[in-house]
């Protein structure tokens, strides 16, 4: 009983937060809207914003899995201030620490949808309270608005990674393949992405035919892909055991 009350306690400090900051945005009260987040983070994660900004996001998912409850919900809670703290910076012409939040926002919004413990149908809003509100965005669908708004940002090595590992493991092989190229642009001397390349394309020659269309890449592409890899791998001169 103590814990489904805890639950709901955290599901309805969320929303009521959503609510107050649609109403501080409409209001340009971004002072306002900026104390909602740092209230919530204390009243929900019993953080200070201080604190939460000085873990990586892993460490914090780390935290919030460990709960006994609601930890999906409460993971993408927290993906979900990121992005909320991303736009009131950007609104306030802190574009520096806008693309700083909107890139913690996405590597939450990553790390949860990677994380092994949560299968992939779960990834998403559990709680029917919170996902019929009209307040909250499809996880999959934030990360697509939030790559958006860091389109002309170049990505991390570990951001870029963990990008690579959530398109394959939801299917998206030709967005996977997409993202392994321009990361090794933008990171030629990085030789992990030609690892984790030949791991993906060896993964993807097992894989059934019908299952690779639907993700984008035929068994013809995957083969043109491998080669432009070990083309690649060639030309930067990796060596792998």
């Amino acid at each position: 009983m103590f814990r489904q009350d805890y639950i709901m306690r955290t599901i309805r400090v969320f929303i009521d937060a959503l609510i107050l900051l649609i109403r501080a945005r409409r209001d340009q009260d971004t002072h306002r809207a900026r104390s909602i987040i740092t209230q919530t983070w204390e009243d929900i994660f019993g953080l200070s914003t201080a604190s939460v900004m000085a873990l990586s996001e892993r460490t914090l998912l780390s935290m919030l899995m460990k709960r006994s409850g609601g930890a999906v919900d409460t993971a993408l809670m927290a993906a979900r201030l990121f992005k909320e703290d991303g736009t009131l910076a950007m609104a306030d012409g802190q574009e520096e620490d806008g693309r700083r939040l909107y890139l913690k926002a996405l590597n939450c919004y990553l790390e949860i949808a990677v994380e092994p413990s949560i299968e992939t149908e779960d990834f998403r809003w559990i709680s029917e309270d919170i996902s019929t509100t009209g307040l909250v965005t499809d996880p999959h669908e934030a990360i697509g608005e939030l790559l958006g708004l860091l389109e002309h940002v170049e990505l991390p090595v570990s951001t870029s990674m963990l990008l690579f590992t959530y398109y394959e493991r939801y299917g998206r092989y030709a967005s996977a393949e997409d993202v392994l190229f321009h990361a090794m642009d933008d990171h030629p001397a990085e030789p992990e992405f030609a690892r984790l390349g030949m791991a993906f394309y060896e993964r993807l020659e097992s894989a059934e035919d019908d299952r690779l269309e639907r993700g984008g890449l035929p068994r013809d592409e995957v083969r043109e892909g491998l080669e432009q890899l070990r083309r690649r791998i060639r030309r930067a001169g990796h060596v792998f055991d």
